[in-house]
């Protein structure tokens, strides 16, 4: 029995001797003993002088930077869309936005202190144009017949056919049309899921977007075999290309460049007139480096410069409107196609039963 006892004796004091509670708390408490990174405070500030309470392109803007005197500034960068614009040397700095876009746009400034790390500071500010857009009417030369059943979503003319992509779920469909005759050269349906939008053809295809599925379709112009699906992030409404690239509406007044091969983003833009954001862009039509676009719901078509979103025209349509569609919210106008090679220009809208061969007259 006590020879028993004697062993339990060592072997607790083994344990005791292993575990060494002593050393836990120990560690612990060294962790507990760091000390937290005091966070710098900001010790710069931005203002502008003589603010408004709007702005336009072309307005001179001074900035004015704030800091303590006993710091000394060594240089500052700004920024302006995510684009680098110039590097100076001093707390103030004034800033013609004359080559700026219209819209939102982003200042960032990275201002380098002696003996202190950089800070970064942002402002945005929305700009109108200083451009008040022409005003003119449509002059109705010659009309043709238009399929009244047809949803008009999009519309283009090229190599002596009119092509339209129609909507509705269940009625969505790309077409290839006689213009003169209004008849049906070749057509494809949508499947039933789809809300059929704007169309472009881009050199030997075309595109035609969706509504709300974020989906675009692309078909070989000849055949109208498709070719691949493509996605992109918001809805789509109108688009139409220069050349080079996509632009795409999505019913707000933002524009997106697209790039044609994968429908990655490659730029975006706002469209602002005198008085502000034009909403509700819709199909959309490249002429003569302008873009003209359908606001919806509305009885006019404005263009806009595709570098800066300027508008320069705003056109009164509303002579076009068939009788029984007049302050209709749905069987609107819709559809702008122009044609090269007789310099015609196109309009009609939603089930429309003409289309019409325009003129601009101021």
């Amino acid at each position: 029995m006590k020879y028993i006892l004697k062993i339990l004796v060592i072997s607790f004091a083994v344990l005791g001797s292993c575990t060494r509670p002593d050393d836990k708390k120990e560690d612990k408490s060294k962790e507990t003993d760091k000390e937290e990174p005091k966070k710098q405070e900001r010790v710069t500030n931005i203002k502008i002088e003589d603010p408004k309470s709007e702005y336009k392109t072309g307005d001179e803007i001074r900035f004015q930077f704030q800091y303590p005197d006993t710091i000394k500034l060594d240089s500052i960068r700004m920024d302006i869309n995510n684009n680098q614009a110039k590097v100076f040397y001093k707390n103030k700095e004034e800033l013609s936005t004359k080559n700026l876009p219209v819209g939102n746009n982003n200042f960032r400034f990275i201002v380098f202190l002696e003996n202190r790390e950089k800070e970064v500071l942002h402002k945005r500010l929305e700009f109108k144009s200083d451009i008040k857009p022409s005003l003119s009417q449509c002059e109705i030369i010659e009309t043709y017949p238009h399929d009244p059943k047809a949803y008009t979503q999009g519309l283009f003319y090229e190599d002596g056919y009119l092509y339209e992509g129609t909507g509705q779920k269940g009625e969505s469909s790309l077409r290839k049309i006689d213009l003169e005759k209004g008849e049906i050269i070749s057509s494809r349906n949508l499947p039933s899921q789809y809300f059929g939008e704007g169309i472009t053809s881009y050199q030997d295809k075309i595109i035609q977007l969706t509504w709300t599925s974020r989906v675009g379709f692309i078909y070989d112009k000849n055949e109208f075999k498709l070719l691949k699906k493509v996605r992109y992030p918001t809805e789509g409404w109108g688009i139409t290309s220069d050349g080079d690239k996509l632009f795409m509406s999505d019913g707000s007044s933002k524009i997106y460049l697209l790039d044609p091969q994968d429908f990655s983003e490659i730029g975006r833009m706002e469209i602002y007139d005198h008085e502000g954001a034009v909403d509700n862009l819709n199909e959309l039509e490249y002429i003569d480096g302008k873009i003209y676009a359908n606001v919806w719901q509305q009885d006019y078509i404005i263009s806009f410069e595709p570098d800066n979103g300027k508008v320069l025209e705003k056109i009164d349509c509303s002579q076009l409107v068939p009788e029984q569609y007049k302050n209709h919210n749905d069987y609107v106008l819709n559809g702008i196609a122009y044609d090269v090679e007789k310099d015609r220009l196109l309009l009609t809208g939603k089930r429309w039963p003409k289309i019409y061969h325009v003129e601009f007259v101021e």
